[in-house]
């Protein structure tokens, strides 16, 4: 994959950070609906909370593991 030769990262990082256009953008920046923040909002959510359970699961695994290993005498 090439990149272009006349790609800047002041302009990479103000397409990144979408609300925020770089200083010197010419071009026509892509402004975002406030439904699509709302969908972005959400997405962010379910991720969020997802990633939460998936991680009190792992944890609860490893301290009952641990616990079991107390009570088999393993140590």
């Amino acid at each position: 994959m090439r990149f272009p030769t006349d790609l800047h990262f002041r302009e990479l990082a103000g397409r990144i950070h979408w609300p925020h256009a770089a200083r010197n953008d010419t071009q026509i920046t892509h402004r975002h609906t406030l439904d699509d923040d709302a969908e972005i909002a959400k997405a962010t959510l379910y991720v969020s909370t997802v990633t939460l359970v998936v991680l009190l699961v792992v944890l609860a695994a490893i301290a009952f593991g641990q616990e079991a290993m107390h009570w088999l005498g393993v140590h």
